[in-house]
């Protein structure tokens, strides 16, 4: 048995001396040495323990269990442990188990490697040999201590307990708590706004995917829904929450979208046009305007090809980045500052307008009075307690988070349900020309010609160690498409999906999230993977990967043709979300909502919710500025009701 040593000499503590030997089969196993990939090794195992240090006990019980599944599925296949065969039986094993028709048994293997494969990855001889900018970190100026920073107060520094008094506290500094925040302090209230995260500055973003992922993500991106597919949700839990990570994408919902508000929900007060004032205000503080072509890479001049060769409408995408320089790492915090995310935009201004922060404060209870919101009770990340009295209480915990928050004091049959996600997928191809993806905008260009049936494609460069994770393989074949990274394309795309999951409190104050993919959506994720399979021939590429189980590369339209021709079920698919709403949305109907069309609860008052959760369906574009624009709205109607 191959034993893992560090180069200190000393155990992490984290995983066992099996332990190791278990992840170390598996990154010999599915990275074998390349022309320059280095091949799965100790440095794979001491990189990856690094990475598993400070997580949280529960995740850290589920890899290993994973881990020793692994290890036991192997004695049922081949009659012995993995970490005692031999490298090319164990490649073996692996291949098969990635070749799987059980989309469970696929599902696992991806979660057992993903962390795998974005420790390996993680090496700066790797990110140099393809040129790839991302990995050395951006150095910056000492930035000066701005005023508003004396309003901050870091709950992971209080010897206290913290009493307080405000007329509104905001619970959670996203897209919705922090609009909401700014626009009630511009018109004079004293408010409080709490953050469970931490306030990362420019300084700390560094570019590297693995550091900031366990920074600036829920669970350190562990979040997944679990159904008739397994779909990695991401979220961001600090000051900015989702906006810190995303990709700065900006759209208005459709009017189709607020129709159907109409027509279902009741929402009668909203339109693209009533929405168009608070959309200026959004896009005014955001500074949103078109992508330079300039920083949409090679991605995007494959896809302006091949979609002006299909007669496709395509564009570059409104971002909220101006003085976007193109480093690639918008999903890992904006080391320059150009994109306008809440933490550099409308937290700072709400500031400025006198309202406090504090950050590293959990609540754990809203307090109500005679079936009024009276303020909340929170734990610091220091372990003292803060206790807020206010006039009103605003929940912008986002789609995951915010259902837990309420669960104290509403009994809604909504609370929870409805939760729509966005479920979006890639294909990625081969060129003969250089793409270079480390060096662009990673949501830069889009195509908008199925807009109206749902399906939006948007793209998608990677760095080096997150194109690892995406790619499904493991081998031989995941090596040598590793290897043409330079060459390699990715392009996404997202569906208006109609099936509907359910968030339910989880271990440790995690969200445990249901959903399953119906058949509907399913059809349409399918459609879409064939238009941009089309899309990539159409421009000139060598090959084309759909990452179908059971499918090979797409090299020619007859292969296109059997690829639209076979049915796919949803357990095929390789699915992520990064867009949960829904969860507490507004509505007419007490039985099919949980807040009024203000946002206010209906079961208690001067209660209100103001974020992703609120939303009342799947919009079919990035939600952030239809969150803000519906934040201004819910805090004009907050501050007419306290008088």
């Amino acid at each position: 048995m191959n034993v893992v040593t560090h180069a200190a000499g000393v155990s992490r503590g984290i995983l066992s001396l099996r332990d190791r030997a278990i992840v170390l089969a598996l990154a010999q196993a599915a990275i074998p040495q390349g022309e320059w990939v280095a091949g799965g090794g100790e440095a794979t195992v001491f990189r990856l323990e690094e990475w598993l240090t400070g997580i949280a006990p529960g995740h850290t019980r589920a890899f290993r269990g994973l881990l020793w599944g692994a290890e036991m599925a192997a004695v049922a296949t081949t009659g012995t442990f993995l970490s005692k065969l031999p490298r090319e039986r164990a490649m073996e094993f692996l291949e098969s188990w990635a070749a799987s028709g059980l989309h469970v048994g696929r599902s696992l293997l991806r979660a057992l490697l993903t962390p795998i494969k974005a420790a390996h990855f993680d090496d700066p001889s790797m990110f140099a040999q393809v040129g790839c900018p991302s990995f050395h970190g951006n150095q910056v100026p000492q930035q000066e201590q701005p005023r508003w920073m004396s309003q901050v107060t870091d709950g992971r520094g209080c010897d206290a307990d913290l009493e307080l008094e405000c007329e509104v506290v905001v619970i959670g500094t996203g897209a919705g708590g922090a609009a909401c925040a700014y626009e009630l302090a511009s018109r004079g209230r004293a408010v409080l706004l709490l953050e469970e995260g931490d306030f990362h500055r420019r300084s700390g973003f560094t570019g590297r995917s693995r550091a900031m992922v366990n920074a600036l993500y829920r669970d350190r991106g562990f979040t997944v829904a679990l159904g008739n597919v397994g779909i990695p949700v991401f979220a961001g839990r600090a000051v900015g929450g989702s906006t810190t990570v995303n990709s700065g994408t900006c759209y208005r919902a459709p009017e189709r979208i607020f129709r159907k508000w109409r027509e279902e929900h009741g929402l009668v007060d909203f339109s693209a046009s009533t929405m168009a004032p608070y959309y200026d205000r959004v896009e005014s503080m955001l500074q949103v305007e078109r992508a330079s072509r300039t920083l949409t890479g090679g991605v995007g001049r494959v896809i302006s090809r091949g979609a002006d060769a299909l007669g496709l409408r395509h564009l570059a995408l409104l971002r909220n980045a101006p003085g976007c320089d193109g480093q690639g790492v918008c999903a890992f915090g904006c080391p320059t500052g150009a994109k306008r995310s809440a933490d550099v935009s409308y937290v700072p201004e709400a500031l400025l307008r006198g309202a406090q922060l504090v950050t590293g404060a959990r609540v754990e209870q809203i307090a109500v009075e005679k079936g009024r919101a009276r303020g909340v009770m929170a734990r610091l990340a220091s372990g003292r307690r803060l206790r807020a009295r206010a006039d009103a209480v605003v929940v912008a915990g986002g789609a995951l988070m915010t259902p837990g928050i309420l669960r104290s004091v509403l009994r809604s049959p909504a609370l929870g349900k409805h939760l729509s996600i966005h479920p979006a997928s890639k294909v990625m191809a081969v060129f003969d020309e250089a793409i270079d993806m480390g060096g662009a905008i990673p949501q830069g260009y889009a195509i908008e010609e199925y807009a109206h049936e749902g399906i939006m494609f948007e793209g998608a460069s990677t760095p080096l160690d997150m194109t690892a994770v995406a790619v499904p393989w493991v081998g031989r074949r995941f090596v040598r498409v590793m290897e043409s990274y330079r060459q390699l394309a990715t392009f996404g795309f997202m569906i208006e999906d109609t099936s509907r999951g359910e968030v339910r409190p989880g271990q440790g104050g995690s969200p445990r999230i249901t959903y399953n993919l119906n058949t509907l959506d399913t059809a349409k994720m399918a459609k879409a993977m064939g238009i941009l399979c089309e899309v990539f021939l159409a421009a000139g590429a060598r090959r084309v990967f759909p990452f179908l189980p059971g499918q090979g590369e797409i090299t020619s339209n007859r292969d296109l043709a059997k690829l639209r021709a076979r049915d796919v079920a949803p357990g095929d698919l390789e699915v992520t979300a990064y867009h949960p709403l829904g969860t507490a949305r507004i509505g007419t109907d007490r039985k099919t909502s949980v807040c009024g069309a203000n946002h206010e609860t209906h079961e208690v008052e001067r209660l209100y919710v103001v974020d992703s959760s609120s939303v009342p369906s799947s919009l079919g574009v990035n939600p952030q500025l239809t969150i803000m624009a519906m934040a201004h709205r819910a805090a004009e109607l907050l501050d007419v009701s306290l008088g």
